[in-house]
């Protein structure tokens, strides 16, 4: 209530909001010099007389209340606690006494957070010359109750409080998330033959799916419990990746004298049951599921963020590295094709300077995403028909973790867009190289995949058009980095300085607590041990298996690129679209088997050997020998 006095104020506004359209209508006829006030230049002036009036009554509120706009005392705040008492309530939370009990403290500060109205106690250990904060407690001063508790990277990590809906909003509802998952489980697996559901396919994608245990955890701020549970799915992909690939390469349907034509080979087939005017159904509802939360209901994480002041930067003819602005000071870690990407969106919707909602990186997620889903429908269709394409665009559109890599806005799905289209362009080295080229120049993740993808994913036909194959594929590589690079020029050699150090560098000293090398210090020599593997399998697939099909190239693409995760110091949920896209095309369809491989020629001896024999000791020698 503002009393009396108020009241007067207020009935004063409106009554001169209503009497400025009766004035514009009084006027005379408009004649020279005379003025017409239209009915915009009425509102834009009664909103004046508004904005006026409204300050003066908050004014004339604080005078007569003591209080401000928010209705809270003006005058400086009188807290309720002490300092001590503060700490004492901080010290008695059994979270915090969980965790200062493994991790000493050598003080404790306590500071009154006004705006806020809650004290902010910090437990504060390590040395006297590298202190760390060890936890934080909010304690209301109101009330006296415990508002949050922050323990070990909660306190610099704000990804690790398990905020509700930091990361893609309502996707994280498990009445989306469920629902998403059961549709992906019923279109991939045959329903309708229950004895082939016990196969090492339904074993894949409950494998893909099985990352939900890990991510329920990080969602409730338990990171030392999530970041050991991403792991095992992890393990297991890579595995069966490996198994498939030393399978067929056991069972090689052609001889090494006699390779099959290209592409030649039984067509896969699909075990899902769905008619094809029930999948076309579920696409269309889960585009416009997933389209539409990212609309009404999603947010941008700093990924999105980083695009988007790229996007400005090169627009206004600045290089991306090294001018970010301080809000964002390590965002230009990506790949220059990461924020051309989101130049026409920016060029469409400007940054306003602010970290606000962003239209621009709403619009450059849902472009990732339908590239991603357009190049599984082209890749399944050219495979086994209309009915393989549509299941291929289902497992993407109705996996979870893509559903929440679109509702965060992120550009993870740029990854998988060209891994997936490198997989459309298989058979022609300059469309892969290309491809591959791109999502270099997006992330770094990608350049463990490009010794194995200058081989061709069919067996050859002709061993002499390897070389013209290879200057393709090189070639390609050639016109991504033409495509993308001269972003560095923008300013002089500054942006070359710049990249190495903001890109590659940065991520190799990153330090994270979102994986396992990042927790655990004393892991690190067998962190460098993963590594090594890791950069062996790249080069050893360059000659082994000696022929590859569509299957094991893409098995071994993806064993390669979940590897390289592994590795990763800083891992999240965000990643696991880069490889889905391969894992689709290797665990969906019904592969058939290689034939059985006929016994191998014999070698050069043993055939001389074997033709002596046949012609016995008393046959002539050959012509021109010696006898």
């Amino acid at each position: 209530m503002i009393g009396r006095r108020g009241s007067v104020v207020i009935a004063l506004a409106a009554a001169a909001v209503l009497a400025l359209p009766l004035t514009a209508g009084a006027q005379q006829a408009p004649g020279p010099g005379l003025a017409v006030t239209t009915p915009s230049e009425a509102l834009a002036a009664a909103g004046g007389v508004i904005d006026g009036v409204a300050e003066g009554a908050g004014d004339l509120r604080e005078q007569v209340t003591g209080r401000d706009g928010t209705g809270r005392a003006a005058t400086p705040y009188a807290p309720a606690l002490t300092r001590d008492e503060a700490i004492s309530l901080a010290e008695a939370d059994p979270g915090l006494a969980a965790w200062v009990a493994d991790h000493p403290i050598r003080r404790t500060t306590a500071e009154l957070q006004e705006k806020d109205r809650r004290w902010k106690v910090a437990f504060v250990g390590g040395t006297a010359d590298d202190e760390v904060v060890e936890a934080e407690v909010y304690v209301s001063d109101e009330t006296g109750d415990i508002a949050e508790v922050r323990t070990g990277p909660q306190v610099a990590w704000m990804m690790a409080r398990g905020y509700e809906g930091a990361f893609g909003r309502a996707v994280n509802r498990w009445r989306i998330w469920i629902p998403l998952s059961l549709v992906f489980l019923l279109v991939l697996l045959p329903i309708t033959r229950p004895r082939h559901l016990l196969s090492w396919r339904t074993l894949d994608l409950l494998a893909l799916l099985s990352f939900t245990v890990s991510w329920a955890w990080f969602n409730e701020g338990d990171i030392f419990t999530s970041v050991p549970l991403q792991y095992p799915p992890l393990l297991y992909l890579v595995a069966r990746m490996a198994w498939i690939t030393v399978r067929r390469a056991r069972v090689r349907r052609a001889t090494p004298d006699a390779p099959p034509a290209e592409g030649s080979g039984r067509a896969p087939g699909l075990p899902g049951w769905m008619p094809t005017w029930l999948l076309v159904t579920v696409l269309i509802v889960l585009m416009a599921l997933r389209w539409g939360l990212n609309g009404l209901d999603s947010n941008v994480i700093d990924v999105g963020y980083a695009g988007v002041i790229g996007a400005d930067l090169i627009v206004h003819g600045e290089t991306p590295y090294g001018n970010f602005p301080s809000d964002c000071g390590q965002c230009d870690t990506y790949g220059p094709l990461n924020y051309l990407a989101y130049v026409p969106f920016e060029a469409a919707m400007p940054h306003t300077g602010k970290w606000d909602d962003l239209p621009a990186a709403h619009g450059a997620a849902v472009l990732f995403d339908g590239l991603t889903l357009l190049a599984l429908l082209v890749l399944g269709w050219r495979l086994a028909g209309r009915r393989m394409g549509l299941t291929f665009a289902i497992a993407w559109a109705a996996f979870p973790f893509t559903a929440f890599t679109l509702s965060s806005n992120s550009n993870d799905a740029l990854i998988a867009a060209c891994v997936a289209w490198g997989l459309v362009l298989a058979p022609r080295p300059l469309g892969r190289g290309a491809m591959i080229g791109l999502g270099v120049a997006a992330k770094i993740a990608p350049a463990i995949l490009v010794p194995l993808w200058a081989r061709h994913p069919f067996p050859r036909r002709d061993p002499a058009t390897g070389p013209r194959r290879l200057m393709a594929y090189v070639g390609g590589l050639a016109l991504a980095a033409l495509l993308t690079g001269w972003v560095l020029f923008l300013d002089g050699t500054d942006g070359i300085r710049a990249f190495w150090s903001r890109t590659v560098g940065y991520q190799a000293d990153r330090e994270s607590p979102f994986s396992i090398w990042g927790q655990y210090d004393g892991l690190r020599p067998v962190h460098m041990a993963v590594g090594v593997l890791v950069v062996l399998a790249a080069l050893l697939v360059l000659r082994w298996p000696r022929r590859l099909d569509i299957v094991q190239w893409a098995a071994i693409s993806a064993a390669l690129l979940i590897g390289f995760e592994l590795v990763l110091t800083h891992w999240f949920y965000l990643y696991i679209p880069w490889f889905l896209p391969l894992v689709i095309l290797v665990v969906v369809p019904e592969w058939p088997d290689p034939d059985p491989q006929p016994n191998p020629p014999d070698g050069r001896l043993v055939a001389a050997t074997r033709r002596i024999l046949r012609r016995g000791p008393g046959s002539a020698a050959p012509a021109g020998g010696d006898a």
